[in-house]
Protein backbone atom coordinates (compact mmCIF):
# COMPACT_ATOMS: atom_id res chain seq x y z
CA UNK A 1 0.00 0.00 0.00
CA UNK A 2 1.29 3.14 -0.93
CA UNK A 3 2.18 5.99 1.49
CA UNK A 4 0.60 9.24 0.25
CA UNK A 5 0.42 10.96 3.72
CA UNK A 6 1.18 14.39 3.06
CA UNK A 7 1.45 14.40 -0.85
CA UNK A 8 -1.42 15.45 -3.32
CA UNK A 9 -1.31 14.02 -6.75
CA UNK A 10 -1.75 15.91 -9.75
CA UNK A 11 -2.33 15.98 -13.77
CA UNK A 12 0.99 18.23 -14.72
CA UNK A 13 -0.41 20.49 -17.42
CA UNK A 14 1.32 22.93 -19.48
CA UNK A 15 3.59 25.57 -17.73
CA UNK A 16 4.47 22.22 -15.17
CA UNK A 17 8.01 21.66 -17.33
CA UNK A 18 10.27 23.27 -15.46
CA UNK A 19 9.36 21.58 -12.01
CA UNK A 20 9.30 17.97 -13.52
CA UNK A 21 12.63 18.85 -15.60
CA UNK A 22 14.25 20.15 -12.19
CA UNK A 23 13.17 16.71 -10.52
CA UNK A 24 14.70 14.32 -13.66
CA UNK A 25 17.82 16.31 -13.37
CA UNK A 26 17.77 15.54 -9.51
CA UNK A 27 18.23 12.06 -10.04
CA UNK A 28 20.76 12.89 -13.00
CA UNK A 29 18.42 11.80 -15.62
CA UNK A 30 18.81 13.00 -19.78
CA UNK A 31 15.52 14.18 -20.58
CA UNK A 32 14.88 18.58 -21.89
CA UNK A 33 11.91 20.08 -21.09
CA UNK A 34 11.16 19.52 -24.70
CA UNK A 35 10.44 15.67 -23.27
CA UNK A 36 8.42 16.66 -20.49
CA UNK A 37 6.48 19.09 -22.77
CA UNK A 38 5.92 16.13 -25.18
CA UNK A 39 4.48 13.54 -22.22
CA UNK A 40 2.35 16.57 -20.94
CA UNK A 41 0.79 17.11 -23.94
CA UNK A 42 0.45 13.81 -25.45
CA UNK A 43 -0.19 11.75 -22.75
CA UNK A 44 -1.24 11.05 -18.44
CA UNK A 45 1.55 12.66 -16.79
CA UNK A 46 0.98 12.23 -13.12
CA UNK A 47 2.77 14.12 -10.62
CA UNK A 48 3.04 13.95 -6.62
CA UNK A 49 3.48 17.50 -4.58
CA UNK A 50 4.56 17.87 -1.66
CA UNK A 51 3.17 20.01 1.58
CA UNK A 52 5.18 23.12 -0.16
CA UNK A 53 4.21 22.31 -3.80
CA UNK A 54 6.74 20.74 -4.62
CA UNK A 55 7.19 18.43 -6.89
CA UNK A 56 8.52 14.99 -5.29
CA UNK A 57 7.37 11.78 -7.75
CA UNK A 58 6.01 11.47 -11.57
CA UNK A 59 5.15 9.02 -13.94
CA UNK A 60 3.93 8.93 -17.45
CA UNK A 61 1.13 7.20 -19.95
CA UNK A 62 2.17 7.92 -23.32
CA UNK A 63 -0.47 5.94 -25.62
CA UNK A 64 0.63 5.14 -29.45
CA UNK A 65 -1.41 4.28 -32.12
CA UNK A 66 -1.02 0.31 -32.30
CA UNK A 67 -1.63 -2.37 -29.55
CA UNK A 68 -0.02 -0.83 -26.59
CA UNK A 69 1.15 2.53 -24.71
CA UNK A 70 4.10 2.98 -22.70
CA UNK A 71 4.57 3.54 -18.81
CA UNK A 72 7.95 5.86 -18.29
CA UNK A 73 9.17 8.72 -16.25
CA UNK A 74 8.65 6.89 -13.03
CA UNK A 75 10.63 8.83 -10.98
CA UNK A 76 10.70 9.79 -6.72
CA UNK A 77 12.96 11.83 -5.01
CA UNK A 78 15.62 10.05 -3.11
CA UNK A 79 14.00 11.44 0.12
CA UNK A 80 10.28 10.03 -0.64
CA UNK A 81 11.18 6.67 -1.41
CA UNK A 82 10.33 3.23 -0.03
CA UNK A 83 6.76 4.37 0.62
CA UNK A 84 5.74 2.15 -2.14
CA UNK A 85 5.01 5.15 -4.64
CA UNK A 86 6.81 4.09 -7.83
CA UNK A 87 4.19 1.18 -7.77
CA UNK A 88 1.16 3.21 -7.44
CA UNK A 89 2.16 5.27 -10.29
CA UNK A 90 2.88 2.86 -12.44
CA UNK A 91 -0.20 1.29 -11.45
CA UNK A 92 -2.15 3.82 -12.30
CA UNK A 93 -0.56 5.09 -15.59
CA UNK A 94 -0.96 0.98 -16.74
CA UNK A 95 -4.69 1.14 -15.67
CA UNK A 96 -5.00 4.49 -17.71
CA UNK A 97 -3.66 2.45 -20.64
CA UNK A 98 -5.89 -0.47 -19.82
CA UNK A 99 -8.66 1.96 -20.46
CA UNK A 100 -7.91 2.94 -23.21
CA UNK A 101 -7.66 -0.75 -24.97
CA UNK A 102 -3.81 -0.39 -25.15
CA UNK A 103 -1.51 -2.81 -23.41
CA UNK A 104 1.11 -1.44 -21.07
CA UNK A 105 4.71 -1.55 -21.83
CA UNK A 106 7.39 -0.18 -19.95
CA UNK A 107 11.17 -0.43 -20.05
CA UNK A 108 12.75 -1.59 -16.18
CA UNK A 109 15.93 -1.71 -15.17
CA UNK A 110 17.29 -4.44 -13.43
CA UNK A 111 17.13 -3.60 -9.90
CA UNK A 112 13.10 -2.06 -11.15
CA UNK A 113 12.23 -5.27 -12.93
CA UNK A 114 11.26 -7.89 -9.94
CA UNK A 115 8.67 -4.96 -8.44
CA UNK A 116 7.28 -5.01 -11.83
CA UNK A 117 7.18 -8.71 -12.41
CA UNK A 118 4.75 -9.10 -9.24
CA UNK A 119 2.48 -6.08 -10.62
CA UNK A 120 2.40 -8.55 -13.73
CA UNK A 121 4.50 -7.27 -16.31
CA UNK A 122 6.42 -9.84 -18.08
CA UNK A 123 10.32 -9.54 -19.97
CA UNK A 124 9.84 -9.47 -24.21
CA UNK A 125 13.63 -8.77 -24.37
CA UNK A 126 16.53 -7.08 -23.09
CA UNK A 127 19.01 -4.44 -24.12
CA UNK A 128 22.40 -2.43 -23.42
CA UNK A 129 22.55 1.14 -22.77
CA UNK A 130 26.08 1.57 -24.55
CA UNK A 131 27.63 4.98 -23.14
CA UNK A 132 30.45 7.46 -24.06
CA UNK A 133 32.28 9.44 -21.66
CA UNK A 134 33.56 12.29 -23.57
CA UNK A 135 34.45 15.80 -22.95
CA UNK A 136 34.45 17.32 -26.38
CA UNK A 137 31.94 18.24 -28.07
CA UNK A 138 29.58 17.48 -31.37
CA UNK A 139 30.70 18.87 -34.15
CA UNK A 140 29.07 21.78 -35.86
CA UNK A 141 25.27 20.16 -36.86
CA UNK A 142 24.66 20.57 -40.51
CA UNK A 143 20.95 19.78 -41.52
CA UNK A 144 21.15 16.23 -42.86
CA UNK A 145 19.81 14.69 -46.39
CA UNK A 146 16.14 15.80 -46.74
CA UNK A 147 14.82 12.99 -44.60
CA UNK A 148 11.07 11.89 -45.43
CA UNK A 149 8.96 12.21 -41.91
CA UNK A 150 6.22 10.07 -43.56
CA UNK A 151 8.73 7.28 -44.12
CA UNK A 152 10.67 7.61 -40.95
CA UNK A 153 7.45 6.73 -39.06
CA UNK A 154 6.15 4.01 -40.87
CA UNK A 155 9.59 2.32 -41.08
CA UNK A 156 9.36 3.10 -37.17
CA UNK A 157 5.84 1.47 -36.55
CA UNK A 158 6.74 -1.56 -38.73
CA UNK A 159 10.58 -2.22 -36.27
CA UNK A 160 8.66 -0.71 -33.20
CA UNK A 161 4.90 -2.54 -33.63
CA UNK A 162 2.75 0.76 -32.52
CA UNK A 163 2.75 4.21 -34.85
CA UNK A 164 4.19 7.00 -33.28
CA UNK A 165 4.26 9.93 -35.64
CA UNK A 166 3.83 12.94 -33.26
CA UNK A 167 6.87 11.66 -31.09
CA UNK A 168 9.03 11.30 -34.45
CA UNK A 169 7.54 14.92 -35.39
CA UNK A 170 8.80 16.54 -32.46
CA UNK A 171 12.07 14.70 -32.60
CA UNK A 172 12.80 15.89 -36.06
CA UNK A 173 11.65 19.13 -35.46
CA UNK A 174 14.45 19.84 -32.62
CA UNK A 175 17.04 22.26 -34.57
CA UNK A 176 19.79 19.93 -33.55
CA UNK A 177 18.26 16.26 -34.21
CA UNK A 178 20.36 14.71 -36.94
CA UNK A 179 18.17 11.43 -39.45
CA UNK A 180 20.19 9.74 -41.77
CA UNK A 181 18.07 7.86 -43.90
CA UNK A 182 18.61 5.17 -46.73
CA UNK A 183 15.32 5.47 -49.24
CA UNK A 184 12.67 2.64 -47.84
CA UNK A 185 15.13 0.72 -45.71
CA UNK A 186 15.92 1.89 -42.36
CA UNK A 187 16.89 4.97 -40.40
CA UNK A 188 18.97 6.32 -37.31
CA UNK A 189 18.40 9.79 -35.08
CA UNK A 190 20.64 11.43 -33.27
CA UNK A 191 19.15 13.78 -30.39
CA UNK A 192 20.77 16.36 -27.70
CA UNK A 193 20.05 14.68 -24.40
CA UNK A 194 20.61 17.14 -21.19
CA UNK A 195 23.72 15.34 -19.85
CA UNK A 196 24.35 13.09 -23.30
CA UNK A 197 23.28 12.73 -26.66
CA UNK A 198 21.02 9.95 -27.63
CA UNK A 199 21.11 7.97 -30.94
CA UNK A 200 18.02 5.68 -31.69
CA UNK A 201 15.87 4.65 -32.97
CA UNK A 202 17.78 2.63 -35.80
CA UNK A 203 15.92 1.14 -37.93
CA UNK A 204 17.28 -1.41 -40.92
CA UNK A 205 17.04 -4.47 -42.30
CA UNK A 206 20.43 -6.14 -41.52
CA UNK A 207 23.07 -5.66 -38.58
CA UNK A 208 25.23 -4.61 -41.44
CA UNK A 209 23.20 -2.24 -42.94
CA UNK A 210 22.16 -0.79 -38.64
CA UNK A 211 26.28 -0.09 -38.19
CA UNK A 212 26.33 1.56 -41.70
CA UNK A 213 23.44 3.75 -40.39
CA UNK A 214 25.37 4.55 -37.25
CA UNK A 215 28.47 5.23 -38.60
CA UNK A 216 26.83 8.14 -40.33
CA UNK A 217 25.86 9.96 -37.50
CA UNK A 218 28.11 12.85 -36.80
CA UNK A 219 28.84 11.55 -33.43
CA UNK A 220 32.11 14.23 -32.19
CA UNK A 221 33.62 13.55 -29.13
CA UNK A 222 30.80 14.68 -26.30
CA UNK A 223 29.20 12.12 -24.12
CA UNK A 224 26.52 9.75 -25.95
CA UNK A 225 24.42 7.25 -25.18
CA UNK A 226 22.50 4.32 -27.45
CA UNK A 227 20.13 1.38 -26.38
CA UNK A 228 20.96 -1.81 -28.17
CA UNK A 229 19.05 -4.65 -27.43
CA UNK A 230 21.04 -7.85 -26.33
CA UNK A 231 22.24 -10.05 -28.96
CA UNK A 232 23.43 -7.54 -32.01
CA UNK A 233 26.82 -8.84 -31.43
CA UNK A 234 28.48 -6.93 -34.44
CA UNK A 235 26.70 -3.73 -33.36
CA UNK A 236 28.83 -4.38 -29.92
CA UNK A 237 32.02 -4.73 -30.58
CA UNK A 238 32.00 -1.80 -33.45
CA UNK A 239 30.81 0.49 -30.51
CA UNK A 240 33.39 -0.96 -28.12
CA UNK A 241 36.29 -0.53 -30.64
CA UNK A 242 35.31 3.25 -30.44
CA UNK A 243 35.18 4.06 -27.17
CA UNK A 244 31.69 2.36 -25.88
CA UNK A 245 31.07 0.58 -22.85
CA UNK A 246 28.17 -0.92 -20.93
CA UNK A 247 26.66 1.50 -18.74
CA UNK A 248 23.08 -0.30 -17.26
CA UNK A 249 21.28 -3.12 -18.62
CA UNK A 250 17.05 -2.96 -19.49
CA UNK A 251 14.18 -4.73 -19.87
CA UNK A 252 11.44 -4.43 -22.50
CA UNK A 253 8.43 -5.78 -20.42
CA UNK A 254 4.53 -6.13 -21.32
CA UNK A 255 1.42 -5.90 -18.73
CA UNK A 256 0.98 -10.07 -19.10
CA UNK A 257 2.56 -10.75 -22.58
CA UNK A 258 5.96 -12.68 -23.90
CA UNK A 259 5.94 -12.32 -27.47
CA UNK A 260 7.19 -8.90 -28.39
CA UNK A 261 5.39 -6.40 -30.75
CA UNK A 262 6.67 -5.13 -34.04
CA UNK A 263 9.90 -6.70 -36.02
CA UNK A 264 12.63 -7.11 -33.32
CA UNK A 265 15.16 -8.33 -36.39
CA UNK A 266 14.56 -5.01 -37.50
CA UNK A 267 15.16 -2.64 -34.51
CA UNK A 268 18.85 -2.26 -33.67
CA UNK A 269 18.27 0.99 -31.16
CA UNK A 270 15.65 2.00 -29.17
CA UNK A 271 14.63 5.48 -28.52
CA UNK A 272 15.36 4.94 -24.96
CA UNK A 273 13.73 3.53 -21.79
CA UNK A 274 11.31 6.73 -21.58
CA UNK A 275 10.00 6.50 -25.16
CA UNK A 276 10.83 2.53 -25.93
Amino acid sequence: MADFDGLHQVRLSPGDEQDALALSRDVGWNQLAADWTHFIQEGLTIGLRDRSGRLVATSAALPYDGPFGFVSMVIVTPAMRRRGLASALVRICADDLRARGLVPVLDATEQGQPVYEKQGFVPQFRYDRWQRDGEGSMPALRPGPATDAQAIAHLDAQAFGAARPALLRAFLSRPDTIAISTADTGFALLRRGRRAWQAGPVVSTSEDGAIHLISQLPLGDAPLFIDVPQGWQKIGAWLAARGFAVQRRFARMAFERRAPFGAPDRLFATAGPEYG
